[in-house]
């Protein structure tokens, strides 16, 4: 089979340094980039990332990064629609957004029962001009991994993050993989150990948020290593699921993770 190979340049020291691509989150993410945006189940992953959006529609700070206010696409194959509806109106509500201006700066595709995958969002995004969207989050990462691919194998998950890769590139958009951590409690891991699945999986993004659970209920501590951005303070976050939003806690611990009590040993029988 032809390739068709790649361009290649002289690197010129004396050129001019290039400017950045443009932050979507300030201090975490940018256009073109991949993100992994990495908790337990029912943490609330998904509600940090709705109170975040809110904070783009605004223009607002969301946790101490300010963003870049910006058009959202929300890939969601987890969550039945009235389901999700529901839980994006209740937070944007809280957030004080009229649903004129949702409606006007967030697009949502509900894919739970469908068979589509990235091949299908490559070509959803396409039909569309390119920086249509700030940001596009991908719920969940582990329902897009094609079928015959292994979330363990380092070479499958490369495969896919290239993919996603290239999504981001042609849409100029930041794209967010919300995806689940391992299993059990997380102290002493690496951040970049934290996520499930194969290590491929945090190597190839430009940023990898974790939220691990802290021993103070209802927070989490919130760490995260990107390419472009030096490595953010580690903050703990409280997540209030009642009336969904989210702040930092200045006077919590970061490195208070909870732990697991151990396992109770059976009383040896006589």
């Amino acid at each position: 089979m032809q390739t068709a190979g790649f361009a290649i340049e002289p690197l010129r020291l004396t050129d001019a340094t290039p400017d950045l691509r443009p932050p979507v989150v300030d201090g975490l993410v940018r256009r073109g980039e991949t993100c992994n945006w990495i908790a337990a189940p029912k943490t609330g992953k998904t509600w940090m990332l709705y109170t975040l959006i809110g904070a783009m529609l605004r223009g607002k700070d969301w946790c101490g990064f300010p963003t870049r206010r910006g058009r959202v696409l929300i890939v969601d194959n987890e969550l039945h629609r009235e389901t999700g509806l529901q839980r994006l109106q209740k937070a944007l509500q809280q957030a004080r957004i009229p649903w004129e201006d949702v409606e006007d700066m967030v697009d949502v595709a509900w894919l739970r029962g469908q068979r589509a995958g990235l091949d299908d969002l490559e070509a959803t995004v396409r039909q569309k001009e390119r920086g249509e969207w700030s940001l596009i989050v991908l719920d969940a990462f582990y329902r897009f991994i094609p079928r015959g691919l292994d979330e363990n194998s380092n070479s499958d998950m490369t495969q896919v993050m290239n993919h996603i890769d290239a999504i981001a590139a042609y849409a100029d958009a930041a794209v967010v993989n919300v995806h689940h951590s391992t299993k059990g409690g997380q102290a002493g891991k690496d951040t970049m150990d934290v996520g499930a699945g194969a290590g491929a999986i945090g190597r190839a993004t430009d940023s990898h948020v974790v939220f691990l659970r802290h021993e103070e209920e209802g927070c989490v501590t919130m760490r995260a290593r990107c390419r472009s951005f030096a490595p953010p303070k580690p903050r703990v976050v409280e997540v209030d699921f009642v009336y969904p939003r989210t702040w930092v806690r200045d006077d919590l611990e970061p490195d208070a993770l909870w732990v697991p009590e151990p396992p109770k040993r059976k009383k040896a029988e006589h």
